[in-house]
């Protein structure tokens, strides 16, 4: 159906329908909801209508402000409709925020584009063979049997202490960020384990596949991302920083609207369809979600998103709070943004108010 004709069905047809159903209690209240209170995808309703309490959720909103948790934004949605948005008075709806790690779920996601269109034939490729023109050091048979899916597990192998505190000099992160050739920095490190065998947190890992993907298909990132992932969810406003050599910068650099991150983790719930269109694989979406590497009590790791299988939900993370937040059984995507490394605000808050929200 064109575009036009579907604006004037949701225009026409659908109040219709509530007229129709709606006085019968055929239909739940929130599939009679017509997007027209909203230029662009996301409307909003009251709670009730998706059987959540107003009250928990306003009480949530009271708490962030009589307290300094540096939270800049908090969204929740359900069934695809917008419950609760707000915004710290310093902040906006349309302020783009640096999401971080966040970055790292929309590159995963672009690498299963790539993927499923052909332009990677295989997640056995081999890292090194992108790189022809690296004169790489600390070469050895370990590092020679690097794997796109080792980069995408953060199993490479590669000695890389991220989990060192970002102003400890032990963590390679800002020596990396200051290199002249943030590729090379990364594959020149040595190997500490065979790739496979150990999960590291490895954000330079997450900025090799960028490369790759700008390699596989003579794109830039962001023009793929823009016909491939961006374009068809109507994410217009963003940045995406790069590297002194032009790439993307993958694990860290992108910037985001919330409502726009909640089209990432709306994207995975539906199972790569967006309006219809199926934009990633069932299959990539199925595999990335999954815990495929177990870090510890209910929390597994995928293809660079943090799995949680004890509580239904896979997460998008990036540093100091900015979170999506998917619960696949639950219908619910929330989304925070913020800057706080001594409190999990976004935990809290959904333990505490989000899920108990819900009736």
């Amino acid at each position: 159906m064109p575009r036009t004709n579907k604006a004037i069905f949701r225009k026409l047809g659908i109040p219709l329908l509530v007229i129709t159903f709606g006085v019968a209690g055929i239909l739940p209240g929130w599939l009679l909801i017509v997007r027209l209170n909203s230029d662009e995808y996301w409307t909003k309703i009251p709670p009730e209508f998706v059987r959540m309490d107003s009250g928990i959720l306003d009480n949530m909103i009271n708490h962030v402000e009589n307290h300094e948790y540096d939270v800049y934004s908090i969204l929740v949605i359900r069934n695809g409709f917008i419950v609760k948005e707000w915004y710290d008075q310093l902040f906006h709806i349309d302020f783009l925020f640096r999401v971080f790690s966040v970055s790292k779920s929309v590159t995963s996601a672009l690498i299963g584009i790539a993927v499923n269109k052909g332009y990677i034939d295989s997640l056995d490729e081999l890292v090194l063979d992108y790189f022809p023109d690296k004169d790489i050091a600390n070469l050895d048979t370990q590092k020679e049997s690097m794997t796109i899916e080792h980069l995408l597990t953060m199993t490479t192998g590669l000695d890389w202490a991220e989990y060192y505190s970002y102003d400890n000099p032990l963590n390679p992160y800002h020596t990396w960020k200051a290199s002249e050739d943030h590729v090379g920095f990364v594959l020149n490190r040595t190997m500490i384990a065979a790739p496979g065998q150990v999960w590291n947190y490895n954000t330079g890992a997450t900025h090799l596949l960028t490369a790759i993907l700008e390699r596989a298909t003579n794109m830039s990132t962001l023009d793929f991302a823009n016909e491939y992932l961006f374009g068809p969810l109507s994410i217009e406003d963003y940045v995406w920083l790069k590297d002194p050599q032009g790439v993307a910068c993958g694990g860290d650099g992108l910037f985001l609207r919330p409502r726009d991150m909640a089209k990432i983790g709306y994207l995975f719930l539906k199972g790569g369809i967006w309006e219809k269109e199926r934009i990633i694989s069932k299959n990539w979406v199925t595999i990335s979600t999954s815990s495929i590497v177990e870090l510890n009590f209910n929390l597994y790791y995928g293809y660079q998103w943090w799995i949680y299988p004890a509580d239904l939900c896979y997460r998008a993370l990036g540093y100091g709070g900015q979170v999506i937040s998917v619960f696949y059984e639950l219908n619910l995507i929330v989304v925070f943004t913020g800057m706080n490394l001594e409190f999990n605000f976004p935990i809290f808050l959904i333990n505490n108010y989000i899920l108990p929200a819900i009736r």
